[in-house]
């Protein structure tokens, strides 16, 4: 059926089929996601790779997997954003770099700005993903987060490896564990962004330690996991 002017009545309908047909065909990172039993077995098969891969594998999967940090912020760790004091890790609005990522992507950069040069860009890097981005992380959640992150500041002065190599180190844990699925950096982000929040971690501290722009993104963890409808229905259950 049409209306006056010509557009079909059901056209919000259509629009609703074509949405929902997106969201059964499009994989999201949150699909992606290791139970407890999956990332446990993973951290036991850094152990399996040769030195220093073992280290270097622990400690992506370790802090990306129940820190929540970008395989950016791993590629640019430096051991002075760590406060052993304080058991924090801070990510820094910018720190300077001339790597060759971050060359390629001041370079991109430059080629869709007519007036910045590659120069200019690459003295704007390294900087987070976002201005939340910058952030103040707690790393004693647990004895063997503070040991590992402990460790790493003893052996290296920053991360002595490139973005690309993270990628290798998970893909190669992953396979020694023989994981079915996809394993990669940012499945493991999700990872530590899914296990907070079934640990019942609110939005807006998850917001904040996960770095998001959007409050929505951790509302969405928080929807996923259930725990805030599981806490109300035992609440009303359990009087």
């Amino acid at each position: 059926m049409r209306t006056a002017t010509g557009v079909s009545s059901n056209q919000p309908a259509i629009e609703w089929t074509d949405r929902h047909r997106w969201a059964l065909t499009t994989r999201h990172t949150h699909e992606d996601v290791l139970t407890d039993r999956q990332f446990e077995f993973l951290l036991e098969a850094c152990s399996t790779l040769s030195a220093p891969h073992d280290f270097e594998a622990r400690f992506i999967c370790l802090i990306v997997g129940r820190l929540g940090l970008r395989a950016g912020e791993i590629a640019h760790f430096q051991t002075a954003w760590v406060n052993g004091d304080r058991r924090t890790i801070r990510i820094p609005q910018h720190e300077p770099c001339r790597c060759g990522y971050c060359r390629r992507q001041a370079r991109q950069e430059a080629t869709h700005n007519d007036d910045l040069s590659v120069e200019d860009a690459v003295a704007s890097r390294w900087h987070p993903k976002t201005v939340a981005s910058a952030r103040l992380i707690p790393f004693d959640l647990s004895l063997r987060l503070e040991l590992c992150i402990e460790r790493f500041a003893n052996r290296y002065d920053a991360f002595p490896r490139s973005r690309s190599t993270i990628n290798r180190r998970v893909q190669a844990a992953a396979s020694a564990a023989d994981l079915s699925g996809r394993v990669y950096p940012h499945c493991l982000r999700a990872t530590a962004a899914s296990y907070h929040a079934y640990k019942g971690v609110a939005r807006v501290p998850l917001q904040a330690l996960m770095g998001w722009g959007d409050l929505a993104t951790a509302q969405k963890y928080i929807r996923i996991s259930g725990t805030a409808t599981a806490d109300a229905l035992r609440r009303v259950h359990h009087r």
